[in-house]
């Protein structure tokens, strides 16, 4: 079992990928709307000011995917469809991490 992350900037993006997820299988994903850091201390932080240069000018979204991967080959399938999805000179800065889990499941399970 598998914690998968994807970080990605575009909204369309995020829906695309999770209507893929649910499509292959993965029923437990969350979507959290985030903020670069970066970005948030370059417009907030006046000491960090010069940062804005660099995270682009104005404060953009990103969107957070947080899956719970039951098994090897759903993660391969998923690194394939992320792939896909991503391809053909959609430009998209982001991100994605995956971690072994050793317990988790459903708070039902724990009753």
């Amino acid at each position: 079992m598998y914690l998968m992350m994807v970080v990605v900037q575009s909204e369309e993006t995020a829906d695309e990928l999770i209507t893929g997820f649910m499509d292959l299988g993965v029923t437990m994903s969350t979507v959290v709307d985030a903020t670069d850091a970066l970005e948030i201390i370059s417009h907030h932080v006046p000491l960090f000011a010069g940062f804005r240069l660099m995270a682009g000018g104005g404060i953009t979204r990103s969107r957070a995917i947080f899956s719970i991967v039951e098994s090897d080959a759903l993660l391969t399938r998923l690194k394939k469809f992320i792939g896909r999805t991503i391809s053909g000179g959609r430009e998209e800065r982001g991100f994605y991490t995956v971690t072994p889990m050793t317990e988790g499941g459903p708070l039902s399970s724990l009753i």
